[in-house]
């Protein structure tokens, strides 16, 4: 038993390493589409996340200052993301594909990692 939870350990930390290489890869690859991807997902992320009664308490109105402020720091990003895709000759479309590329690379990495992982524990 020892052992196999020995090799499993290994088989775990081995595709965990391939996995952070290809993605260090991919956003050296992409480094903009990283980016723009990174950006996306946390916009995602924060909008889904629900306000709790706490902040609501807490914040009260301050807190549709601090939402106006994040809507227009958001806008300030996209906007300077499309500048630095005008300026490298990149267009949305080429971006969103790169982007698209890179988190389907990571699903793999991630989807073989974890196949690995499961069969390194299975009796």
């Amino acid at each position: 038993m020892k052992q196999r939870v020995t090799t499993a350990g290994a088989r775990i930390r081995s595709g965990s390493q391939a996995a952070s290489q290809k993605a260090a890869a991919g956003v050296e690859e992409f480094p903009v589409a990283a980016l723009l991807g990174g950006l996306a997902i946390g916009a995602v992320v924060g909008a889904l996340l629900p306000r709790t009664r706490q902040e609501e308490d807490l914040l009260g109105s301050i807190g549709g200052s601090i939402n106006e402020r994040a809507k227009d720091a958001a806008a300030a990003a996209r906007d300077a993301g499309q500048a630095k895709l005008d300026e490298l000759g990149i267009s949305t479309d080429a971006a969103g594909k790169q982007v698209g590329k890179l988190i389907e690379s990571i699903a793999q990495v991630a989807e073989s990692a974890g196949s690995a992982a499961v069969d390194a524990v299975r009796p």
